[in-house]
């Protein structure tokens, strides 16, 4: 059992809260913080994946258009470069959290910066889709 311990302290570090209602209009404690940050986040990825199915629909159309192999064209690229994006999120992330490791609010800060740097990423995906498409 104790050698459990570790990962279940990490889990619970890593582990968006609990879906509990939250006023995200003043969040007050670091669970409502927790909370609302998390909801912040699922609005983020929505945005996200939304921009993507653009972003990767305008990389078909010119694929399509220069007859571009679907392993070597622009869905391909795009696709390895949302991949490496995910990575270097996470990884950013992660590190973001450190100076409070352990604490109560690494895990805010983490899903904070997952946040910030997803709706950054939306915004690339918007322009590139809108660059491919001209």
């Amino acid at each position: 059992m104790i050698r459990f311990l570790p990962v279940l302290a990490l889990y619970t570090a890593i582990t968006p809260a609990p879906a509990v209602a939250a006023d995200c209009s003043d969040p007050v404690t670091t669970l409502d913080m927790r909370i609302c940050a998390a909801e912040e986040l699922k609005r983020a990825d929505t945005q996200l994946n939304a921009a993507y199915r653009d972003a990767k629909a305008a990389a078909a159309e010119v694929d399509a258009l220069h007859g571009e192999p679907a392993e070597s064209g622009a869905v391909h690229h795009l696709r390895e470069a949302q991949r490496a994006w995910i990575k270097l999120r996470d990884t950013d992330c992660v590190l973001a959290g450190f100076p409070f490791r352990g604490g109560t609010l690494e895990p805010l800060v983490v899903t904070s910066c997952h946040t910030e740097l997803t709706e950054k990423r939306t915004e690339d995906l918007r322009h590139i889709a809108q660059t491919l498409r001209h």
